[in-house]
């Protein structure tokens, strides 16, 4: 029973040693299987993006304390389907009309008196994803009204130079400019508001205050000597006089003429 089995390898072995000597088998390597690429994850959701907020105030220039001012707000981008929640508050003023949306109208009375003579807006934006944390600012300076800083009529010469002392300490503190307004009275001379408004600038010139932060106007005639003193910020209107008699009731006392001696004959 084992003959046959030797006999037949040893045949095959043959027959294949031949065929390998004629060229016929060409052995071929085993393919490398290629690795299957796993399916595309399908990719998450983003959330939208944040929006872009910002604040413009209108005019955006220097307003007259009372006058009017606008803060407007712009959303740039973010998911629109998102309704926006706004709040705004400020640092002086009052929001006459606008509020919890995109613009503020803002009365700016008694603004001029802050430290600082600005109102600053400033808005929430909620309404949209969590991580959107949207504020925004703005901010426009406010220009004060004119200040009286004081008043006196006829005193001594004493009292003049006390009050005008303190008054260039006040002016040394701050920017803004003097205004003085003189008023004659009934019975003074000729030139009295002139004269005195020239010799009490140039007094303050002499205290130290610059030339250029001092006017002054004639006023008119009140039944007393006069002279207001009111400090002015820079593009604030000026006060107007208040006089209390009108000039054609006025009749300047007569100075008497000059007696010049006589020239006595063969003198």
């Amino acid at each position: 029973m084992r003959r046959p089995i030797i006999g037949s390898l040893s045949l095959f072995l043959f027959l294949s040693l031949a065929t390998l000597a004629q060229g016929q088998i060409v052995f071929r390597p085993t393919p490398t299987p290629r690795p299957t690429a796993s399916p595309t994850p399908t990719p998450e959701p983003r959330p939208p993006s944040c929006p872009n907020v910002m604040v413009q105030a209108a005019p955006n220039q220097p307003v007259r304390d009372g006058k009017p001012v606008s803060f407007i707000l712009n959303i740039q981008g973010g998911d629109q389907r998102s309704q926006p929640n706004i709040v705004w508050s400020t640092t002086a003023g009052a929001i006459a009309q606008g509020q919890y949306t995109r613009k503020i109208d803002v009365d700016t009375t008694g603004a001029g008196a802050s430290y600082d003579r600005t109102i600053k807006a400033d808005v929430w934006v909620g309404g949209y994803a969590p991580e959107c944390v949207l504020q925004g600012s703005a901010s426009v300076k406010v220009i004060p009204p004119a200040s009286k800083f004081g008043e006196f009529g006829e005193v001594p010469q004493q009292q003049v130079t006390f009050n005008l002392k303190t008054l260039t300490q006040a002016l040394a503190e701050s920017q803004d400019n003097l205004f003085i307004i003189g008023y004659a009275g009934r019975k003074s001379e000729r030139n009295f508001t002139l004269n005195w408004l020239r010799r009490l600038k140039d007094e303050l010139v002499i205290d130290g205050v610059d030339a250029r932060r001092v006017n002054a106007m004639d006023g008119g005639f009140r039944e007393d000597p006069a002279f207001e003193f009111w400090i002015v910020p820079q593009g604030a209107e000026l006060p107007r006089p208040t006089p209390t008699v009108r000039r054609d009731e006025i009749v300047y006392p007569k100075i008497a003429p000059t007696t010049l001696p006589t020239k006595k004959p063969g003198g």
